[in-house]
């Protein structure tokens, strides 16, 4: 099945033009409660009108998310995982939305809407949907047709700008047979960092999306689901706050006489002379067919396709100064999947599920960057060179460019088998059986243009600077790699339950994760192509109803990886400008700990969740790990050290509150607060590159009918200063930070048809 992108774009945008002018209230909006047990998140009605990335992990344990933006979204479970910024990078936690798998963490949506639920995988997906995975797996599922005609508009206003509006439309076409969902909604909010060059706010949020489904139902027994999607984001982002200055460029902007903003990552300033910018556009088709052939025996197909382009252009330098004033990256990716499931039961003890997948992805991509006329004054600062002109001076590196293109293409196909079984009604027991095959086709170029001819100088100036251009701009090259990888994998997994409703259980399963071609122009140490990840996972715990209807969960876990892939910079490539977010295989890493999660409902109407995870993620063998920039040495051995991106403790408490009114009415409110310790955010451990602990406290209060709900709303109520993201800004030891959301505050409304 094959849809024209500019014919489908076309025909899904009509969507968010059409519903705007009425859209003054807002959707039904899903809130993500995880449930212990089952790592099931189940909706509510409306909330605190958060549907972003990092607000899904502030509900549960273990599970870090970071969208500063959507390209380099980063998914850490157990302290297990990566980010996006290398793109020849897959996740280690794989993501699926309505059981189609997402090729690319940039893919994660934007916005959140029309949700029905999300589970939690902890342990290695090997049994679908999607590919194998070698950390876990979130599995993301919207609300399908339902046989009723109704509709929900909900509006949001807040602090800083927020404008949000939803809707949902429901349709029985057919009584019976036909029936269809309209989902849209529209968000926008003002910039929350002050750019002291032009004195304009930057890094807003503005994106659009529309979902459109239908559901037909024939036969009693066969069932077909088709969604289409777009969405769309133009945004001005992305602008770091400088969270640590390496010596040379303190040295160099004391030479030059400029002043350099303070190094503080919590500021909200920026300083730069050139406008960032970000364009995504998603287009995608999903189609979900079920037969029955007997109550026992059911055929799904689930066949998915996505389109997804992304143009970010930067300034590079993240300084008021033309040094790298221009550069960005642009993508087109493509993929189809195709899974066919036949799940059935062998009498009443035994249950089976034989599988087969294929997927096919490509992507097309450009990276660039251009040097500015302050360039060579910046590079050759406190150098001791004579007296120059500094029109001469500029010359030597002013116009000159870099432009990386590459492609990529993959293919993954895997056979597997699941069978659960039940030899006695307080004993489960399930195997899971895979075989993965992938292989990853992959070019890399580089391209130097631009560049002035040298003017006539002393022999000795020429040769510095044809060695500073070398040293910055690199030299033009081609390169062509492939590479397979296969992985037979297993899991086993057992339960037991006591008459009293406690029961405990254990599981043991390898993982895997592919290899692939380095998305990179790399050199040095750093290898083209880097090694598959394989993982062996442990597991138990123990559920137990407690007095009242509550429910405590606690699971103690141990994860191992070989040739854990992870992101650095190479120290060896540039003595200026290190090649990077280059992909490098660790030789062995490690993650255990204990998770404690609980529901307690409380008197009063009141409700509790709560949960705290202990994790020790750590590289076992890194004796060749790239050294703290400030440190002058090129390579460390970590073997021993705390991962990076791995939070030691994360801790939620979730205080629900319900008053019933006269009329059926409810007021209701609530408190969430999630706590995570400090870590640090790269793997080479630069000063400044450390994340800070950090608490966040929202709160909600509102008043619902059948037909309708306002709510007030409050995030981050203390106004907490924190850090979501470090990022390296080059490999010489300068890092910036993306600083949390301020405190916000707004109202949200929503009316119902039924």
């Amino acid at each position: 099945m094959r849809f024209s992108r500019s014919g489908l774009s076309r025909w899904l945008s009509c969507f968010t033009v059409l519903w705007a002018p009425c859209a003054v209230l807002a959707v039904e909006l899903p809130v993500i409660d995880v449930v212990a047990d089952q790592n099931v998140a189940a909706p509510r009605s409306i909330a605190d009108s958060r549907s972003d990335a990092e607000y899904l992990a502030s509900r549960t344990v273990s599970l870090q998310m970071t969208q500063p933006d959507n390209r380099n979204t980063g998914i850490f479970l157990r302290g297990l995982g990566t980010t996006g910024f290398n793109d020849g990078m897959r996740g280690s936690v794989g993501v699926t939305v309505d059981d189609v798998y997402l090729g690319r963490q940039a893919m994660f949506p934007a916005h959140l809407y029309d949700l029905e639920s999300m589970q939690i995988l902890r342990t290695p997906s090997l049994a679908g949907p999607g590919p194998a995975t070698s950390v876990g797996a979130l599995h993301l599922r919207h609300r399908a047709p339902e046989w009723h005609t109704g509709a929900a508009l909900q509006s949001t206003l807040g602090s800083y700008g927020l404008i949000q509006h939803q809707l949902v439309a429901n349709g029985e076409m057919l009584p019976g047979q036909l029936a269809a969902r309209v989902s849209a909604y529209r968000h926008r909010r003002d910039g929350v960092v002050d750019n002291r060059f032009d004195d304009r706010k930057v890094n807003n949020e503005h994106h659009d999306g529309a979902r459109v489904q239908l559901l037909w139902q024939p036969l009693a027994d066969v069932q077909a689901r088709l969604m289409l999607e777009r969405t769309q984001l133009d945004e001005t982002c992305c602008a770091y706050s400088v969270a640590h200055y390496s010596q040379a460029s303190r040295a160099r902007a004391a030479a030059l006489g400029h002043p350099l903003l303070p190094a503080n990552p919590y500021s909200r300033q920026v300083a730069q002379d050139t406008d960032n910018r970000r364009l995504m556009d998603q287009d995608s088709a999903t189609l979900h067919l079920d037969a029955w052939f007997s109550p026992a025996l059911r055929l799904v197909s689930v066949t998915g396709w996505r389109d997804w382009h992304m143009d970010a252009w930067y300034d590079l330098d993240s300084i008021d100064l033309a040094v790298a004033p221009r550069g960005g990256a642009s993508m087109a990716h493509q993929q189809w999947s195709q899974e066919l499931r036949l799940e059935g039961a062998l009498g009443v003890t035994l249950d089976y599920r034989l599988g087969a997948y294929y997927l096919e992805q490509s992507h097309d991509r450009a990276r660039g960057l251009q040097y500015g006329p302050d360039a060579a004054r910046w590079f050759t600062a406190g150098m001791g060179l004579p007296p120059l002109d500094d029109a001469l001076l500029a010359s030597v590196l002013d116009g000159g460019t870099v432009v990386s293109p590459g492609t990529e293409s993959a293919r993954h196909r895997a056979l597997y088998v699941q069978t659960d079984w039940t030899p006695l009604p307080h004993i489960d027991v399930s195997a899971v059986l895979r075989h993965s095959h992938d292989r990853t086709r992959g070019t890399t170029a580089r391209r130097v243009g631009g560049l002035q001819p040298i003017p006539p100088l002393p022999g000795e100036l020429v040769s510095a600077f044809e060695g500073l251009r070398a040293a910055l701009l690199g030299q033009n090259s081609d390169a062509r790699h492939q590479r397979r990888d296969e992985s037979l994998d297993g899991g086993l997994y057992g339960g037991y339950t006591l008459a009293s409703g406690v029961r405990y259980q254990a599981g043991v399963s390898t993982g895997f994760k592919p290899g692939g071609v380095n998305g990179e122009t790399v050199s040095g140490s750093v290898p083209p192509t880097f090694r598959p990840e394989q993982s062996r996972s442990l597991e138990a715990g123990v559920i137990a109803p407690l007095p009242g209807d509550a429910q405590l969960s606690v699971t103690l876990y141990q994860i191992e990886i070989r040739d854990y892939q992870a992101l650095t910079y190479n120290p060896d490539s540039s003595p200026l400008i290190p090649q990077m977010n280059n992909i490098i295989n660790v030789d062995r890493v490690r993650s255990r700990g204990v998770e404690v999660e609980a529901q307690t409902p409380l008197p009063g109407n009141l409700n509790l969740a709560t949960g705290a995870g202990y994790n020790d993620a750590r590289y076992l063998d890194f004796p060749d790990a790239p050294c703290p920039p400030e440190s002058g040495a090129l390579f460390c051995d970590l073997s021993g050290e705390r991962m990076a991106n791995a939070p030691r403790w994360t801790a939620f408490a979730d205080l629900r509150h319900t008053h019933l009114l006269n009329e059926g009415r409810q007021l209701y409110s609530g408190l969430n607060y999630h706590w995570r310790s400090g870590y640090h955010g790269t793997t080479e451990r630069g000063t400044g590159s450390h994340v800070d602990s950090r608490g966040l406290l929202d709160a909600h209060v509102g008043l619902r009918h059948a037909r309708w709900d306002i709510e007030l709303w409050a995030r981050n109520l203390t106004d907490e200063r924190y850090m979501t993201a470090v990022f390296a800004l080059n490999g010489g030891g300068d890092y910036g930070a993306l600083a949390g959301a301020p405190r916000m505050v707004g109202i949200s409304l929503l009316l119902r048809t039924r």
